[in-house]
């Protein structure tokens, strides 16, 4: 049982932790970013991502600085609560503070994105500040959207945290008076898309594929090229559900219309209720800004 009394004694501890000055205050401004990455593997925390005409680039927090890394165009980024599958997602998906790990090309650019995180079903003891602590005694420091919530937390309140498990930073979290199901009980289904787009299609541009699940982000999930003019891209969708899509050259000034220019309606797809993937197969009679 949570009880008052257990209550104060951690938030004499919480006390003691947040008023430590060697503890870093995240919230300081940050150094000049270092140079350019080497090949390999740069491990950091997710702050935001920019799409401009020169390209796409990400922005990690990196041994306390702020670094700015270019993204090739056929780079992938994966997801996934650790001891989880994989699956393919999109950088609007990704959550500031989320950990992950950039595999860099030796000019510096990133090709791919693993961003992993440890789910954590628990119940709370003490809320203060950004700090949190729960019945399994463990410490957490909300970040990012976690840390945005302005919901009172009560004492016994059941918890759903996804948490970066090097620092102990919960960059997300859910709240309930009644305890969580257990986490990873949906069944996905691996929805592989290659679509075929017109030959006019301009060499340099990425296809994006933008749905109701990314917000209608227009550059919401970056497809990688195949041979032939086409693209895909694969999702791991809950069994069952609905999506509605459209493809992308990264704005919706530049989306797919039909052979006469005209505006389409949204794509839509039922997943599969059963079974391990589903392939879809589509076409862009023509974008938005160039002729048939």
């Amino acid at each position: 049982m949570i009880t008052a009394a257990t209550a104060a004694l951690f938030a004499a501890s919480i006390t003691l932790l947040t008023s430590d000055p060697t503890i870093a205050d995240s919230s300081a401004t940050a150094p000049p970013a270092p140079a350019t990455p080497a090949a390999g593997v740069q491990s950091g925390v997710f702050l935001s991502y920019n799409v401009d005409k020169s390209g796409t680039s990400v922005t990690i927090e990196h041994a306390g600085h702020p670094t700015a890394i270019a993204l090739a165009r056929d780079a992938v980024t994966r997801e996934r609560a650790a001891g989880d599958q994989w699956h393919v997602t999109s950088l609007a998906s990704l959550q500031p503070g989320e950990p992950v790990s950039l595999q860099l090309t030796p000019d510096g650019v990133a090709h791919g994105i693993d961003a992993e995180y440890q789910i954590v079903s628990t119940r709370l003891i003490v809320h203060k500040n950004d700090s949190i602590i729960t019945s399994s005694g463990d410490v957490y420091t909300l970040t990012g959207k976690a840390a945005q919530s302005q919901t009172p937390l009560d004492l016994g309140t059941y918890l759903l945290l996804r948490v970066d498990p090097q620092t102990n930073r919960a960059f997300d979290l859910a709240a309930s008076t009644q305890p969580f199901a257990a986490a990873g009980n949906a069944n996905k289904i691996t929805v592989t898309f290659v679509v075929s787009v017109p030959v006019n299609t301009p060499p340099s541009d990425v296809i994006y594929l933008s749905s109701n699940t990314t917000n209608w982000s227009p550059n919401g999930v970056r497809m990688s090229p195949l041979t032939g003019n086409r693209w895909t891209a694969a999702l791991a969708l809950p069994a069952g559900s609905s999506l509605q899509y459209k493809y992308t050259r990264g704005s919706w000034s530049t989306d797919e219309r039909n052979a006469a220019g005209i505006e389409i309606a949204n794509r839509s797809l039922s997943v599969v209720k059963s079974g391990a993937a589903q392939a879809i197969k589509d076409t862009v009679a023509r974008w938005a800004d160039l002729p048939s």
